[in-house]
């Protein structure tokens, strides 16, 4: 009995340890296959954090608001999710598609981390006042208008 008992032991442990190199083994595969996105996401995901840290900044300076997570819950972690599935699908989709020329997953990265640039620069400006920031805004909006031929415009904050 004892044997019997201890063979069943072996053979569970088998496999456990069987089911846990094939998960493994499927998670290096992913992570493998996603490698070549990993720096776009990274800098995505800082300047997300950074336009939160500017974001807040602004409306406690000007607005005199107070920090809530619930506004980063209801639009910082959708738009970051939602930007990271957009690389993630176009860097897919590069791949299913054989598209080389100008991959797609780096369009998008740089569309946003662009948007996520003006929006750090303008509250920025609207923080400090300095100028060096109205620049900075400038020639993204030029970058924009010359490549896209899309017009940015601010949205109008109040200031007291």
């Amino acid at each position: 009995m004892k044997i019997m008992l201890k063979a069943i032991g072996n053979a569970a442990t088998e496999i456990f340890n069987n089911i846990w190199a094939v998960l493994s083994g499927l998670f290096a595969s992913v992570l493998g296959y996603f490698m070549p996105i990993k720096d776009i996401v990274h800098l995505l995901l800082l300047f997300f954090i950074l336009d939160v840290i500017f974001g807040y900044w602004a409306a406690h300076k000007l607005r005199k608001e107070k920090f809530s997570v619930k506004i980063i819950w209801e639009h910082t972690i959708p738009r970051m999710l939602l930007t990271i599935v957009l690389v993630i699908g176009a860097f897919m989709w590069d791949g299913v598609f054989d598209q080389h020329a100008v991959p797609t997953y780096k369009i998008i990265g740089w569309f946003i981390s662009g948007v996520l640039l003006y929006s750090i620069a303008e509250n920025g400006y609207h923080i400090t006042k300095w100028s060096v920031f109205p620049k900075i805004t400038e020639m993204i909006k030029g970058r924009i208008k010359d490549k896209t031929g899309i017009e940015v415009t601010e949205k109008k904050s109040k200031e007291k």
